[in-house]
């Protein structure tokens, strides 16, 4: 069953585009900021090069441009400072204080979004409660509570590899 992104009521009116295909997303319909999270991501790879640019596409049809992203770093295979999305470059930020199944979105109003990131070792079932319930505005438990409950697994990811300087 696939799952399908969520055009957020309190966005400003962008052209609706559908999600590229494959996406595993689901946001809160109404992005009230009531929940632990606004949504929830499964990603195919731990690879944000490869898994960003959908994702921030994705975003910009629905919440509006997305300006900067936030990661755990530990959480993903590289470290990229910039990833590039439709001629355009988006700043990652990378971190190891903020919680390694989320990541941070900021839009161009400056205001943030959390999404619950669904590991992709889940198996489908597991993920689909995940963002369901990552979805779900009334929902306030946090992101390692909601990959537990949902049996989508809630430990910390394998630390990566120490990476040379730029």
């Amino acid at each position: 069953m696939p799952v399908a992104t969520s055009t957020p009521t309190t966005a400003p009116a962008p052209t609706a585009a559908p999600a590229p295909t494959g996406l595993r997303l689901q946001l809160d319909p109404t992005m009230a900021g009531t929940g632990a999270v606004d949504g929830g991501w499964w990603p195919r790879s731990r690879d944000p090069d490869a898994e960003l640019p959908g994702l921030i596409t994705a975003l910009d049809s629905s919440l509006g441009p997305i300006t900067r992203v936030a990661l755990h770093l530990d959480a993903w295979d590289t470290a990229p400072r910039r990833v590039a999305v439709d001629g355009r470059r988006v700043h990652v930020g990378w971190f190891r204080h903020i919680d390694a199944h989320t990541i941070g979105v900021t839009r161009a109003f400056r205001d943030r979004a959390v999404l619950l990131v669904v590991s992709p070792q889940a198996t489908t079932a597991a993920a689909e409660v995940a963002m369901a319930m990552a979805a779900d505005a009334a929902n306030s438990t946090g992101p390692a509570g909601i990959l537990a409950t949902a049996g989508a697994g809630g430990e910390d990811p394998a630390p990566m590899p120490p990476q040379p300087a730029p």
